[in-house]
């Protein structure tokens, strides 16, 4: 049986220290919170009027299939970032779920 040269165990202690750190990179990275998406999750369970009066009218907006419906708001800070806000509503009118993201970056499909 072989041994490993010195030179095999420093590239297997490298590689294996880079591994650890993209993987604490990678939790840090998903375990901060997002104040905008926070924000934006605190509106479930709020009448959709509520939010309209908060946000003004929405830049668009479309009912499903279902009778439930989907309103969007386009906001561009000051920064020149654009972000796109979508709130679904139940047919009563109950904002059910929330999402944003950068209106200038295309966003990825749902692999779901």
């Amino acid at each position: 049986m072989k041994t490993r040269t010195h030179r095999q165990k420093v590239a297997l202690l490298v590689k294996g220290a880079a591994l650890v750190a993209l993987l604490a990179i990678t939790a840090a990275s998903t375990s901060c919170s997002d104040p905008r998406r926070a924000r934006f999750d605190s509106w479930v369970g709020h009448p959709i009027e509520d939010l309209i009066q908060h946000m003004g009218p929405p830049t668009s907006s479309m009912e499903l299939k279902d009778g439930r419906m989907v309103y969007s708001w386009i906001q561009v800070y000051g920064s020149g970032r654009t972000y796109r806000s979508v709130f679904t509503t139940s047919k009563d009118g109950i904002i059910e779920g929330s999402d944003y993201h950068d209106a200038s970056v295309p966003k990825r499909a749902d692999p779901s």
